[in-house]
């Protein structure tokens, strides 16, 4: 157990009927030791395919909320994220439900707290240990629902729906728009859009190829229900899926993949999502298929785009991002 978990187990109640644990995997067995009821929430499939599947919830609603009187949560780096969990423990859990989330000392904000204290009555937070702090709430103040949340992008053409666990939300990132101002020229029978997140690309795709199929795939559930989302709200069709590879989807069966990818996990810096990502877009492409990247500057992905892709050419440049085409040669090993 590590610090930020152990310092949620000291600060909580030592009774619980029913404990929902949310992104925070490693409590599962002490919850089973505290609660006579566990369910878990993990938004992110790598976190969900560790755990018991008999022991998941699909969503947070009125019915896998109903009778939870204690919450563990690693406090999400987003505001946003964090707003929408509240939310919905507000609107649904028990009157009298205790939610104990920290994170480590240093990525705590004062605005958390306040977050908490739009949604419950009582809201402290935890002396310092371990180099870490809980927030404690308690007391349901009974949320009114308003996540997802959409916004319009009229340069775009487009309104685009997001939970608060999606990177950016609702908004749209630089990175993203210089990559969405391709997808009206990007076409074929098969187009996915790899880590999806609210669905901006996989929209723009299908509004550009609406006789195709486009796929968004991500490894959010946030980011899954945001895609479906915003394509509905768009008049567009988009299958989407929960996965952090492109499963299901045969060798060199796809013509175009596009791809915003992160070089975060967490808080933490980690490049082995995104190498991942391009080692599976070199093998679902077809020979001659496309796989168009946009990436940070800074990050030294063009010779790891040809090695796992093929023959890769810089489309667009500026001191922040970096925006790629890559002619897949067929199926390769990175």
């Amino acid at each position: 157990m590590d610090p930020v978990e152990r310092i949620i187990v000291e600060q909580s109640p030592d009774v619980a009927h029913h404990l929902l644990v949310i992104d925070a995997p490693g409590l599962v067995e002490a919850a089973g030791e505290l609660a006579g009821r566990v369910s878990i929430w993990c938004d992110d499939r790598r976190d969900a395919d560790l755990l018991p599947a008999e022991m998941l919830v699909d969503s947070l609603d009125e019915k896998t909320l109903a009778g939870v009187d204690l919450v563990w949560m690693r406090l999400p780096k987003a505001l946003s994220a964090l707003d929408e969990y509240a939310e919905l423990i507000s609107a649904h859990a028990d009157q009298n439900v205790h939610v104990i989330a920290a994170a480590r000392a240093k990525n705590l904000n004062r605005s958390m707290n306040e977050v908490l204290a739009k949604h419950f009555k009582g809201v402290s937070a935890s002396l310092g240990k371990y180099k870490c702090r809980a927030l404690r709430a308690t007391g349901a103040g009974r949320s009114r629902l308003s996540w997802p949340r959409e916004r319009v992008h009229p340069d775009l053409g487009i309104g685009v729906m997001a939970h608060g666990a999606v990177f950016a939300t609702n908004k749209v990132d630089d990175g993203t728009r210089l990559l969405a101002a391709r997808c009206p020229d990007l076409h074929g029978d098969v187009l996915v859009d790899f880590g999806c997140g609210s669905g901006i690309l996989a929209t723009l795709l299908a509004r550009a190829n609406r006789s195709s199929q486009v796929y968004g795939i991500d490894t959010s559930q946030a980011a899954v229900a945001s895609t479906l989302a915003t394509a509905e709200a768009n008049g567009e069709r988009v299958e989407a899926h929960w996965s952090d590879r492109l499963e299901g989807l045969d060798d060199g069966s796809v013509d175009v993949v596009v791809m915003n990818p992160p070089f975060h996990r967490g808080i933490a810096k980690d490049s082995e999502p995104a190498l991942e990502m391009f080692a599976e877009s070199g093998r679902v492409l077809r020979p001659g298929g496309e796989l168009w990247c946009v990436y940070n500057s800074h990050l030294p992905w063009k010779a790891r785009l040809t090695a796992a892709v093929g023959m890769t050419t810089v489309v667009e440049q500026n001191p922040f991002y970096t925006l790629t085409r890559c002619v897949a040669r067929g199926t390769v090993t990175a």
